[in-house]
């Protein structure tokens, strides 16, 4: 796997607790929607035992020459907090790409993407890359999180809904209070949940991202729900 420097060169707060932080893309640096890199940060402010490596879904898509953007939870770790607080410009080591966790060529079955919180990054760069190459693929989004502000790229994924007839959205906020303005989805995602979303689970091509405890639980909902296991493929989030 090769590996590069490259700079930091912008964070952006995409929901209550949680940062997009994009790299300038290297020269001759491709990769395919859904795949990974490491980050390696060679002289952090901050060190602590879990180290200064990291490995991050692009949550960019391949269309995005200039950047690579990858989006992680803030939660207080000496790399994180090195990686907010390192002036913009700093280098870091970049591996990769890797991973295969990606879009099947196979545009006859619908697909359905499951994930919890920080697992939205790589099919942000899936759904990004399939509207510009404007795929036949029929993508339900299914997207779990406590609360809208804790929703990265929500309004985002809700005007690419609007404008590609091909992606149907579904996010779900499981801790609203009664009163909270959300008018949508409030459930789990449940067996009942995905009949009520999913025509046709049997022969649906299913993706889960997210904590380890969403895809084990999620993966046993599907079971229930009918999907067959040979389609499902996951892709777990620990550690963040």
């Amino acid at each position: 796997m090769p590996r590069i420097m490259t700079p930091l060169i912008d964070r952006t707060e995409v929901a209550e607790g949680t940062v997009a932080f994009a790299l300038e893309r290297p020269a001759g640096f491709d990769f395919k929607a859904g795949q990974y890199v490491i980050v390696v940060l060679p002289n952090p402010p901050h060190t602590d035992a879990e180290g200064n490596r990291r490995v991050f879904s692009i949550a960019s898509p391949p269309q995005d020459t200039r950047r690579l953007v990858i989006t992680t939870r803030m939660t207080g770790t000496a790399f994180k907090r090195s990686l907010a607080e390192m002036p913009l410009g700093t280098p870091v080591d970049l591996s990769g790409p890797a991973g295969t966790f990606g879009l099947s060529a196979d545009a006859s079955r619908p697909v359905v993407f499951i994930a919890g919180g920080i697992g939205i990054t790589p099919f942000r760069s899936i759904v990004h890359d399939a509207a510009s190459r404007h795929l036949p693929h029929r993508i339900t989004l299914i997207y779990s999180n406590r609360t809208p502000a804790g929703t990265a790229f929500h309004d985002e994924f809700v005007r690419l809904a609007q404008t590609n007839p091909n992606l149907s959205y579904v996010p779900t906020m499981t801790q609203v209070e009664a009163g909270q303005p959300w008018d949508a989805e409030r459930r789990k995602v449940s067996a009942d949940f995905l009949r009520s979303h999913i025509a046709e689970i049997p022969t649906a091509m299913f993706y889960l991202a997210g904590p380890p405890g969403l895809v084990a639980g999620v993966t046993r909902t599907l079971s229930d729900a009918g999907a067959d296991p040979a389609r499902v493929h996951c892709e777990e989030f620990a550690g963040y």
